[in-house]
């Protein structure tokens, strides 16, 4: 209790410095929804409107990487929040309110499935025109122009799958060795042949907010270089939003619609496509290791609802590439276990 007094007279003082003058009432400030992350978020109403302040960063590094990134994108019309106040001793950004019409809460409202797809056709608009026009000024960032997402980061997602999942919570205890880490392989050093375009990393449906008709983002600090497909796969194949396989293979088509006729990309359309389900794999077995860990180190047991369809995306897209089938095998034993884990649970 100390501690969390503490922390709001670091925030009301830094309110203060910025010049922010509160709105009357008990709800001049108030606690957002966290998400996954160690991080808070407060909405503060004020004489000139509203605004968010970001708390709880855990480094100085994220803060940095969080307002340099965030300031870049801004300026170059990306959808970004304006930035309008840091506080970096002590972890606090003072920024845009984006609202609270995150695609997510859209979706969840939607009176059709048609109004589901026209949706995610206007977030891969803004998919393709953020990956083409940073990607051609990323040199401009000191933040991104020497990050990439590369090997060891794609076996680092598989191994936090194979361990926070696999063997924490679903109890199967997986070697690493042998065909299923030939398959690992297989699989990482393929998608880092790709070529390297801005990748926010984590552009699912509650990262992205939709503002005066314009779609906006959050949480960018962890951004780099690398393949389109994989903001795609977290757009697409985004366990908080399930889309039907049909509805999938519509939208994959018009974004590489919209690569190759709004941005003039020269892509072989069949290979991109199995590349994207190959990154769906992969992205899906990250998520996976996040709820787990979220769900069972941190206590957010919220997350593990999501499984289900984190599971479905991955069954589906096994389904399709045939050339994983020791880990085929796995998502199996790991889907039975979930299932007896949910009965289980039931039973108390």
């Amino acid at each position: 209790m100390q501690q969390n007094n503490q922390n709001k007279q670091v925030l009301y003082s830094f309110l203060q410095q910025t010049g922010i003058r509160f709105a009357d009432g008990e709800n001049a400030l108030s606690l957002l929804a966290r998400g996954g992350s160690d991080r808070s978020f407060y909405r503060i109403q004020t004489s000139e409107g509203s605004f968010v302040v970001m708390t709880g960063t855990s480094s100085r590094e994220e803060v940095e990487a969080y307002v340099e990134i965030g300031n870049f994108l801004y300026v170059q019309g990306i959808g970004s929040p304006e930035i309008c106040a840091v506080d970096r001793k002590n972890g606090l950004v003072l920024m845009e309110d984006l609202g609270d019409h995150s695609l997510y809460t859209i979706v969840k409202q939607a009176a059709s499935r048609g109004e589901v797809t026209e949706l995610y056709k206007k977030a891969l608009e803004f998919l393709a025109e953020m990956q083409m026009t940073v990607t051609s000024r990323i040199a401009m960032c000191d933040c991104l122009k020497n990050r990439s997402f590369g090997y060891e980061s794609f076996r680092g997602e598989t191994d936090y799958f194979l361990e926070a999942f696999v063997k924490d919570l679903c109890g199967i205890d997986v070697t690493k060795k042998g065909r299923l880490e030939d398959e690992l392989h297989k699989l990482a050093a393929g998608l880092v042949r790709e070529p390297r375009f801005f990748m926010h990393r984590d552009l699912q449906s509650q990262n992205m907010y939709l503002k005066e008709d314009r779609i906006r983002i959050i949480d960018f600090q962890t951004a780099t270089q690398g393949l389109l497909q994989y903001d795609l796969a977290a757009c697409l194949k985004d366990a908080y939003v399930m889309l039907t396989q049909p509805e999938c293979d519509v939208l994959l088509k018009y974004y590489m619609d919209c690569l190759e006729y709004t941005w003039s990309v020269d892509i072989d359309r069949e290979q991109f496509a199995v590349t994207f389900h190959r990154t769906g794999l992969q992205r899906n077995m990250q998520a996976l290791g996040a709820f787990a860990f979220l769900s069972m180190r941190k206590g957010k047991t919220e997350f593990l609802q999501h499984i289900p369809a984190a599971l479905a995306y991955l069954k589906t897209a096994l389904s399709m590439l045939h050339e994983f089938p020791a880990l085929q095998v796995i998502v199996e034993r790991a889907a039975e276990a979930v299932v007896a884990r949910h009965l289980l649970d039931q039973a108390r």
